[in-house]
């Protein structure tokens, strides 16, 4: 996962009605005098560019008490971005963008930025994308703008049940360090940020030396790397920052509780370790993810657990919004495998052991050749979606080389296939040691509430 702040951009080409997972790429690694890392993929099969940045800044660089300091730069940078693009009419891709948005997210150890173009755009749109993320508007006005976006979307978060029940996971999952924290920070550590702390963090961390461009187009590896010097060369060299490490996890199971008088019924998830993101074993911990997952899943055949749930739900709202659902795995150095579930109060207890039940039945060989087909289409199927769209294919390549290295992400079918039965009980086992849970109890009597509305304790 990622370390310290790195700079990615990656642009990726894909012709309309092509197959962008069928095609193999050719590659050329290089890196410029001031220390950019840059990957160029030829696929001719495309006219189209589009571009995914990706920036090493993990949530572990920022100040103490200053959560939220690369979210406010987020906004900031995309901000920043619009206002070129709005400059430049000229711009065909300018146009599209401007109307459906440049994407810029900022998740627990990446910060990352996706960009499209036409081909015969690419270096104009680099030298935007190096302009937007390099050297961004600073300055108070920017900064307020910022602040009550990002202050909106921690609200905007907070009214379902799952993303404060997920934070209270999160605690209990990593004991201390960054992770554990709100992503966004919260309202007090957003009004802490200072302009200061805004450009100390964009100083010591955007920088050539720490950051990796990846693109993908319709060219020449060696024409690639031309117009990414062209936009990207006259950044200044610097020493890349060091990488904060992250503490131990808790070797014990933990329980974070907490409860919300805006609850209607319980809210708990229950997750257990998984290996780091495009590590060796990553692929059976993406297959042991979808035995559980969708329709036809571990989860969703699960009928007696759908009972044990306690809830009277009508069959078309469950067809919709099934009350248990396998969370999305982290991109990070130490991720997870977790399950959300609503349920009766009453029902808490029976409903945490329910989902422990799937998580540690996979420590034995219980995994039919149904199952295994299953699993292995849909993670198949699900890297070859990715690489049918250009800029999610090279926010993929991005992430892979942050963690590892983008060749990692080659062979993934060979690799999947590789998988045994017996793999993935050995994978169980070596990493379903311990687990974590996060509780929200409907709350409807005095006492105190942290930020997110709950009252908390530890367990």
């Amino acid at each position: 996962m990622p370390r310290a702040f790195h700079l990615w951009v990656c642009v990726l080409v894909t012709i309309a009605g092509g197959s962008g997972a069928a095609a193999t790429p050719v590659t050329s690694r290089a890196v410029l005098d001031n220390g950019l890392t840059v990957l160029a993929v030829q696929n001719m099969s495309t006219q189209v560019a589009g571009a995914a940045l990706v920036i090493k800044a993990s949530a572990a660089d920022e100040a103490e008490g200053k959560r939220g300091t690369r979210s406010l730069l987020q906004q900031l940078i995309l901000s920043s971005t619009r206002a070129q693009l709005e400059e430049r009419p000229g711009l065909a891709s300018a146009q599209v963008l401007a109307s459906r948005g440049i994407s810029v997210s900022t998740d627990y150890e990446l910060v990352e930025g996706v960009i499209a173009s036409t081909a015969e755009e690419l270096g104009p749109m680099l030298k935007l994308a190096a302009q937007s993320f390099f050297a961004p508007t600073l300055d108070e006005e920017s900064l307020e703008k910022a602040r009550e976006l990002v202050q909106a979307s921690y609200d905007k978060a907070h009214q379902t049940p799952l993303q404060a029940t997920y934070e209270l996971f999160r605690e209990a999952y990593y004991g201390s360090g960054p992770l554990r924290l709100p992503l966004q920070g919260e309202p007090d550590t957003i009004d802490a940020v200072t302009l200061a702390d805004l450009k100390a963090l964009h100083d010591e961390q955007y920088v050539a030396s720490n950051a990796v461009l990846c693109v993908v187009a319709p060219l020449s590896p060696a024409e690639i790397i031309s117009a990414v010097k062209a936009a990207f060369g006259t950044l200044p060299k610097k020493s890349a920052p060091p990488t904060k490490p992250l503490p131990p996890l808790p070797e014990s199971p933990a329980v974070e509780v907490g409860s919300s008088e805006d609850l209607g019924q319980a809210s708990i998830v229950v997750g257990v370790p998984l290996p780091s993101f495009a590590s060796d074993d990553s692929p059976a911990g993406e297959l042991i993810t979808e035995l559980l997952r969708g329709s036809g899943g571990r989860i969703d055949r699960d009928l007696a657990l759908l009972q044990t749930l306690g809830l009277a739900i009508p069959s078309r709202i469950l067809a919709e919004h099934y009350p248990i659902n396998v969370l999305p795995v982290p991109v990070t150095r130490e991720p997870f495998l977790a399950v959300h579930a609503l349920c009766a109060p009453s029902a808490i207890e029976r409903v945490h052991k329910g989902l422990l039940r799937h998580l540690l039945a996979l420590r034995t060989q219980s995994v039919s050749d149904e199952e295994m087909l299953r699993a292995r289409t849909r993670v198949m199927n699900s890297h070859a979606l990715e690489n049918a769209r250009p800029t999610t294919a090279a926010l993929r390549l991005c992430r892979y080389e942050a963690f590892s290295s983008a060749e990692n992400s080659l062979h993934i079918a060979e690799r999947v296939a590789a998988v045994t039965k017996q793999d993935l009980t050995n994978f169980a086992l070596k990493y379903f040691t311990r687990h974590a849970v996060g509780v929200q109890m409907p709350y409807g009597g005095g006492g105190r509430r942290d930020a997110r509305g709950a009252k908390r304790q530890t367990t």
